[in-house]
């Protein structure tokens, strides 16, 4: 197994180098998620950047509605064996401190989006109930996640206009999450599972709504599962 800058950190959970996941289940994954906003109408941007070990596969997005236009900039890579690389062609994540403040960077390219922008959380990190799903007896997602909301400081550019992103104004929310969640990469054989699903999976019904107040967060959760049975709830106040 091949070592990585990772190793280096007294993070190890288990006894295998970092780049090596818990499972060899080909939908691990571990993703970032975050949105802003200006506390209007302008536009909305989501950033999203995921890694999947077992397939060797990192990438990431940035998309800006801006009125009635979508401004959409994608890119992917190989993984390789160092997890604590984040850039992924012009996209990138930094952590500047954990579960507080977070970088996001778009550089300047041909689709006429681009940005610079520092994440600050307003609440403490909150946890969320693992995430459970089965197919007849096969797990197919076991999932964790963190979510926050805040404020962002910097700057946004697309389709020729810049805007000044000021903590006064621009807020959003933001998740990481990781684990195993089915669907993920190229398909794999139905096998004689397809006797309960034809694709191996059931669609479940998931409502993540992080509510943003001045002072406090709202955090609620509810997920059904195919059939209309509720498998989480879960709803949540956490003050600034």
């Amino acid at each position: 197994m091949a070592l990585s800058p990772g190793d280096d950190f007294l993070i190890h959970q288990y006894p295998e180098p970092i780049d090596t996941v818990f499972t060899g289940d080909r939908h691990f994954y571990d993703r970032y998620y975050f949105n802003m906003h200006g506390s209007d109408d302008t536009l909305f941007m989501v950033f999203g950047m995921g890694q999947y070990p077992n397939l060797g596969v990192t990438d990431a997005f940035v998309s800006v509605a801006v009125g009635d236009q979508q401004f959409t900039v994608r890119g992917s890579r190989e993984l390789g064996s160092d997890r604590m690389d984040t850039t992924v062609g012009p996209l990138r994540v930094e952590v500047i401190e954990g579960l507080r403040t977070l970088r996001l960077v778009c550089e300047p390219n041909e689709w006429g989006l681009s940005l610079d922008v520092t994440f600050t959380a307003g609440t403490e990190a909150l946890a969320e109930p693992k995430s459970f799903t089965h197919v007849g007896r096969r797990l197919t997602q076991d999932t964790h996640r963190l979510a926050h909301v805040g404020s962002y400081e910097g700057w946004l550019e697309v389709d020729g206009t810049r805007h000044e992103v000021t903590p006064d104004r621009w807020l959003g929310a933001r998740d990481h999450s990781w684990g195993i969640r089915h669907g993920i990469g190229e398909p794999e054989p139905k096998g004689i599972g397809a006797k309960i699903s034809a694709d191996m999976q059931m669609g479940f019904f998931h409502n993540w709504l992080p509510i943003q107040f001045d002072d406090h967060m709202v955090k609620i959760t509810i997920d059904n599962d195919h059939a209309g049975r509720r498998v989480l709830e879960e709803a949540v106040k956490l003050y600034n």
